[in-house]
């Protein structure tokens, strides 16, 4: 359990590290799971925009400027483009980095 934990955990930071920015929320800058627009049109992930707005914040992290509304709306598109992104080339990126790890391993192991 522990080692499927430090595992998970590895895979994201390898996602997170290679990951295109824009599929990176801007305050956060982890890959978002939950994309969703503000009034002004900018995305953000969910749970990041929502604790900034629990905070009392109703203006814009990236430009200042007061939001119209704190409603968010699903950025669909968004998610499909960046699940898709994980299913092929962050998965890829994740073999290689677990391939690379194992022949370290290997080799510092005397094999």
């Amino acid at each position: 359990s522990q080692q499927l934990k430090a595992a998970a955990n590895t895979t994201e930071e390898i996602l997170n590290k290679h990951a295109p920015k824009d599929f990176c929320d801007p305050i956060s800058f982890e890959l978002m799971a939950d994309p969703v627009f503000t009034a002004d049109g900018n995305t953000y992930e969910r749970s990041t925009i929502e604790a900034w707005f629990r905070t009392g914040n109703t203006t814009s992290p990236l430009t200042g400027v007061e939001l119209e509304s704190t409603s968010l709306i699903p950025n669909v598109l968004m998610r499909k483009v960046i699940l898709s992104w994980r299913e092929n080339e962050g998965a890829a990126l994740v073999e290689a980095a677990k391939q690379g790890s194992n022949a370290t391993n290997a080799s510092s192991n005397g094999s």
